[in-house]
């Protein structure tokens, strides 16, 4: 009895069963039909308050996943230039970018020009104009002269070249200053964005 004063009702429910066993009488009786219910509710309640704990536990473990994904999808938009074309001046600098497009979903377009290419000074105005057209599309610019080491990689063999990568893969590429085959090769890629 004193297990159940304190609340300790699966405790007194099997001192009860034992005393019960030893030596059965109506008091025994009445207090073991008292406590049986009430270590029931008790081991439900407990069950339900384990199977919640655990749930709770999962949603917060979830939460971080999301918030965290969601850091990470901003902090790569702050390194993209929504409308802009952006330089590239370096390897390192290029897959930084090419990463932060692939996060957040974005079509890259990389156009590799050359100061003294006549095409490229015709096509480079149309480019800027197209990311002010397309602002959820990246616009990189690379000049092979500056950075050789990206247009060895790339295997550019003349100016002006667009490469078009989604989600860290090339998916096509136009070569010459047609900037209305520019144009038509973004609708068709940036669409489902």
């Amino acid at each position: 009895m004193a297990r159940a004063m304190l609340g300790l009702w699966e405790e007194a429910a099997s001192d009860l069963h034992v005393a019960s066993k030893l030596d059965y009488d109506e008091d025994i009786g009445m207090a073991l039909k008292k406590v049986e219910p009430n270590v029931r509710k008790i081991e439900d309640h407990r069950r339900k308050y384990e199977r919640l704990r655990k749930h709770k536990e999962e949603k917060r473990a979830e939460l971080k996943k999301q918030e965290a994904a969601e850091a990470q999808v901003q902090e790569a938009l702050s390194a993209l230039k929504d409308g802009q074309v952006i330089g590239i001046h370096s390897a390192f600098e290029l897959e930084k970018k090419l990463n932060a497009a692939s996060k957040t979903s974005r079509l890259a377009i990389l156009y590799f020009t050359a100061a003294w290419c006549g095409p490229c000074r015709f096509i480079s105005p149309v480019y800027t104009n197209l990311a002010g057209k397309y602002p959820k599309v990246v616009f990189l610019k690379v000049d092979i002269d500056e950075a050789a080491d990206v247009a060895g990689r790339w295997n550019v063999a003349s100016v002006p070249t667009f490469f078009f990568i989604k989600n860290g893969r090339e998916v096509d590429s136009v070569v010459g200053a047609d900037n209305n085959a520019l144009e038509r090769k973004i609708a068709q890629h940036a669409s489902p964005l």
